[in-house]
């Protein structure tokens, strides 16, 4: 691909799939999985990028998750 003389915005996606920091994972798994979206924006109330979850946050949360059920029992 040439990309000489082009930008960013040039390419990206000026209407991306964002995620208010209280969504439910349960939320941030069905877009992940619907989708072929990698990563998902996570954006305040005023449209402030604040961070962004993906399939490997959700795969660590479900990691954790496990060991902490496992050591209660």
């Amino acid at each position: 691909m040439d990309t000489r003389g082009r930008s960013v915005a040039d390419v990206m996606t000026t209407d991306p799939v964002v995620l208010d920091p209280g969504a439910s994972l349960e939320a941030a798994d069905l877009v992940l999985r619907s989708t072929i979206i990698k990563g998902i924006p996570v954006v305040d109330g005023h449209g402030k990028l604040v961070g962004t979850i993906s399939h490997a946050n959700l795969a660590a949360h479900r990691f954790a998750e496990s060991d902490r059920v496992q050591a209660e029992t």
